[in-house]
């Protein structure tokens, strides 16, 4: 298996990413890495030879602040461009990026393709629970309109994912709803909560978003724009609880002492907020696994973004989305 890694993408690439590929690989990672970037700038990062990584020419990079398609039509050497045709060719099995989010859903969908029977592609947004396993969020932004079609492709497409990469078996699913019952929500909730009801899925009912780190359903179902504010919305609550927990708790001189009789406790609720290793999730709907991971991404959150990507192949991801969606037309 290889996977090419967008090296140039991202706030604090290529150093954090050159350290993630890295850190994958010292850690016992199976994947063959190919480090797509300028090179020139990816040798010494390396520090020498590594078995197992090797670096492929890209003399550009498609900015955060750029309108991603155009970029990409105007200019065939970028980073997330060249590592993307690598999927195409047959030359890597999946590609994962830190780098603008736009240009990488674009860079999939113009050389991967839609999965036939596919409508339209949705990214999941990963979150810790209080369960102890993550919760998928889809769509988080791929696609800011859908229909109650969409919403419904939206969740066998997860479902097949919670599988095949975190090993949920018969994934729960629920529908992000402004309530519990049946009847509520616009004719957009009303009509899709009708569908996956009929649906061959492990369907819940409505949730809420106060009910998505609870864990109380596997996958939330929605609309890119909804989905996309509520998880940078909880992101941050978890960013200010972690802040806060720092340093108006354990902060000066007495936070130090009352942190080592509370240092087992705090460990343990640092684990369960802690989302690198489920911040990274497959653009699903495109015919390739094509992996976003945080613009912001350090050393850990990148190699947890390769270990996603290593799963999805392996586990067939792409191919058990086909076979869903064939049956499903």
């Amino acid at each position: 298996m290889r996977i090419a890694v967008d090296a140039m993408g991202g706030d604090r690439a290529p150093d954090e990413i050159v350290r993630g590929a890295l850190l994958y690989r010292s850690s016992g990672g199976p994947a063959e890495l190919a480090l797509v970037g300028r090179t020139k700038v990816l040798k010494p990062l390396l520090g020498g030879s590594h078995p197992g990584i090797t670096l492929v020419e890209a003399a550009d990079v498609v900015e955060m602040h750029e309108h991603p398609a155009s970029a990409l039509r105007r200019r065939s050497g970028t980073s997330i461009g060249v590592a993307t045709r690598l999927v195409k060719e047959g030359a890597a099995d999946a590609v994962v990026s830190a780098g603008n989010t736009g240009a990488t859903v674009a860079a999939a969908l113009l050389t991967l393709g839609r999965i036939k029977g596919i409508d339209r592609p949705a990214l999941c947004g990963m979150l810790p629970t209080t369960t102890g396993r993550p919760a998928c969020i889809l769509d988080v932004g791929a696609t800011a309109d859908a229909d109650a079609r969409n919403l419904v492709e939206y969740a066998v497409m997860a479902s097949r994912f919670m599988e095949r990469v975190h090993g949920v078996e018969r994934p729960t699913v629920g529908l992000l709803n402004v309530g519990e019952e049946e009847e509520k929500g616009d004719r957009l909730r009303q009509e899709t909560h009708t569908r996956l009801k009929s649906a061959r899925l492990n369907f819940y009912g409505n949730v809420e978003g106060r009910d998505v780190m609870r864990g109380v359903t596997d996958i939330a179902v929605c609309d890119g724009f909804t989905g996309n504010v509520l998880i940078k919305g909880l992101e941050g609550t978890v960013d200010v609880l972690r802040d806060s927990i720092r340093n108006d708790i354990f902060g000066g001189v007495l936070g130090k002492v009352a942190y080592l009789f509370a240092s087992r406790g705090v460990r343990k609720m640092r684990g369960k907020l802690d989302y690198d290793p489920y911040a990274s999730a497959p653009l699903l709907g495109v015919d390739g696994v094509a992996v976003v991971t945080h613009g912001r991404a350090r050393a850990n959150m990148m190699r947890w973004a390769i270990v996603v990507a290593e799963r999805a192949v392996s586990g067939g991801l792409i191919q058990a989305i086909a076979r869903s969606a064939e049956a499903a037309v």
